[in-house]
């Protein structure tokens, strides 16, 4: 049970008041049988007139029952306030209050078809057939089965678990025009490489040092900035562009860095 109620209820003053200062709302409430019985508490303060530096306290009771539906489970019933207005008008404070009521529920088993058909008309409830929708679920498992053996060599299974039952939905056959465009999205993902100009600047670079150098290979990562580059190798901007032709970094990007120290 998870329902809301509405209590719009007119409070009478003794005499008419110009402002209320201040205004609380409380309420307390017991299970007495098959209801949820209670009150709403309301106090505060207020003023007589509008020059008025004195302030008089008020408070009402307001009660309210509510019939609970027979199979909720009693000891767990809860009441809170979901919304509360008021206005003012002279002598009268008109109230309106949004409460709430949980309680968890249990199954209702009925001896006689005429019970569940009153349970029905009383709760404004109806049977929804739920094996109709199974058999749509079990569709798609049943055409997979009705195909021959070539079939099945291009259908891709994928399990889906639904109501702790496992059901198997055959996918589409991919056709030649989809694996094309998958190829070429796999050819575009490829790393780019170091080419045979940046292979002979790095053997034209050896053979014209003296001594022995040591070469990095760095590929460009989405953090990496020319600046950063330089730091991690020690290097700098001139001499990168010496030994690799760019414009600008790209990700994946292998750049040749020369070990000048060593």
């Amino acid at each position: 049970m998870n329902e809301t109620f509405i209590l719009d209820k007119e409070l009478m003053f003794k005499s008419n008041i110009y402002e209320i200062t201040s205004l609380s709302i409380e309420h307390n409430y017991d299970v007495v049988g098959s209801n949820c019985e209670g009150e709403f508490i309301l106090s505060g303060e207020y003023r007589l007139h509008e020059v008025s530096i004195n302030k008089e306290d008020f408070s009402f009771r307001i009660p309210f029952s509510t019939e609970l539906r027979s199979n909720v489970n009693l000891d767990s019933v809860e009441v809170d306030i979901n919304d509360f207005s008021y206005e003012l008008n002279e002598d009268i404070l008109e109230v309106h209050i949004e409460y709430l009521i949980r309680g968890e529920q249990s199954l209702i088993e009925f001896e006689e078809e005429t019970d569940l058909n009153e349970f029905l008309q009383n709760n404004e409830a109806e049977i929804i057939d739920l094996t109709e929708d199974e058999k749509e679920l079990e569709k798609p498992a049943l055409e997979k089965n009705d195909r021959n053996d070539d079939d099945k060599n291009f259908i891709e299974e994928e399990r889906i678990q639904i109501n702790s039952e496992s059901m198997i939905i055959p996918k589409a056959p991919i056709t030649n025009e989809e694996r094309n465009d998958e190829e070429e999205l796999d050819a575009d993902k490829e790393e780019p490489k170091v080419t045979e100009t940046d292979k002979n600047t790095i053997i034209n670079s050896i053979n014209s040092e003296e001594s022995f150098i040591t070469y990095h290979v760095h590929t460009v990562i989405p953090s990496d900035t020319l600046e950063s580059i330089c730091a991690l190798y020690n290097t700098n901007l001139n001499d990168l562009k010496k030994y690799n032709n760019f414009d600008e970094l790209i990700l994946n990007m292998k750049l040749i860095i020369p070990d000048e120290e060593n």
